[in-house]
């Protein structure tokens, strides 16, 4: 009793946490579904092969508006009487002409603890940062005034640059109960900009700044309530905090047979997200909407298809043969 009003306090504290701004790492709707991308401790978490893919598309007040693609893939193994999980990431951002990927390998150390999993991941990947040369428009309050007979020319050039990317995580998987933290980005990958422009922007020719992608931190939680055979309700928190920065979305999901779902989803921006899905042949869909009430962006369409299967699809099976005593 003592452990379920403890991660019930915790659940509380992250629901009612402070207000986010715009950070490296966007959340996606399902985030749930993408656990792995956010922690490697989730990788090889089932006793199952698990491949999901996620697109989002936000719709914004200017061209080329953001999109997103997460494809993760996992397994559990055993070695040496000892349970493992490995995993792959691939990631790619695209807004405008600027082109961020990720290619990412995971491993995962899994013990048994209590009536759940204990399960402590590692993840190595290269960051690939790239962004074609060109003219980029500013406009002097471009989201207030659409007089564009104040457009200045701004020259950015961002020289591509692979880096090396390292995340860890720590989580615990149980029947009905999840937690996981992890940090991103751990060694927070270096990366230089140049930017040259006209007579409009003296200050900033021939300057160069050295960036960096931030270390984040993330925190996740869910539960399932059965309350009949066939229904659950299933409570959910997700926490992505950097160095000044906090997002909190608390979502509550609700599932039946194991087939359909559906449910809301509130962050700390005041926005919120509905989604649903289903389950067809081992394949599960599921779109969600939100409503951005704050920022250039209006709204986000998010699209996700997930698909389990069981190492033992890769097995051999037995043929049926005649013993030659009875031919």
């Amino acid at each position: 009793m003592k452990k379920r009003q403890f991660f019930l306090i915790i659940f509380t504290l992250f629901c009612i946490a402070t207000k986010s701004h715009a950070q490296w790492e966007a959340p996606v709707s399902h985030y749930w579904e993408a656990k792995s991308y956010y922690n490697p401790s989730f990788a090889g978490a089932k006793d199952q092969i698990s491949t999901t893919a996620v697109y989002q598309y936000q719709r914004t007040v200017i061209k080329d508006s953001p999109q997103r693609i997460i494809l993760t893939a996992n397994m559990p193994f055993d070695f040496l009487k000892r349970k493992h999980g490995v995993g792959l990431v691939v990631y790619s951002g695209n807004i405008g002409s600027l082109r961020n990927s990720l290619l990412a390998a995971q491993y995962n150390f899994r013990q048994q603890l209590g009536t759940g999993m204990l399960n402590i991941g590692l993840q190595t990947g290269v960051y690939d940062l790239s962004y074609d040369s060109g003219n980029i428009g500013i406009f002097p309050d471009s989201l207030q005034n659409s007089n564009l007979q104040n457009n200045q020319q701004l020259n950015i050039n961002l020289t591509k640059k692979q880096v090396a990317d390292i995340s860890a995580g720590i989580s615990w998987t149980g029947n009905r109960f999840f937690v996981g933290l992890s940090i991103m980005h751990f060694n927070q990958p270096l990366f230089y900009t140049a930017s040259d422009s006209g007579n409009n922007f003296p200050n900033t020719s021939t300057d160069s700044t050295q960036s960096q992608i931030p270390r984040s931190y993330n925190f996740i939680a869910g539960y399932n309530i059965r309350l009949l055979n066939s229904l659950e309700i299933q409570p959910m928190v997700w926490v992505l905090h950097d160095e000044n920065q906090t997002q909190t979305q608390a979502t509550v999901k609700m599932e039946y047979d194991k087939r359909f779902s559906g449910g809301i989803t509130l962050n700390s921006e005041s926005d919120y997200s509905v989604f649903a899905g289903t389950t067809i042949q081992g394949f599960r869909f599921g779109y969600a909407y939100t409503l951005h009430n704050k920022g250039i962006v209006k709204d986000s369409h998010e699209l996700f298809v997930r698909y389990d299967f069981t190492i033992d699809s890769f097995k051999p099976k037995m043929k049926p043969h005649k013993s030659i005593r009875l031919l």
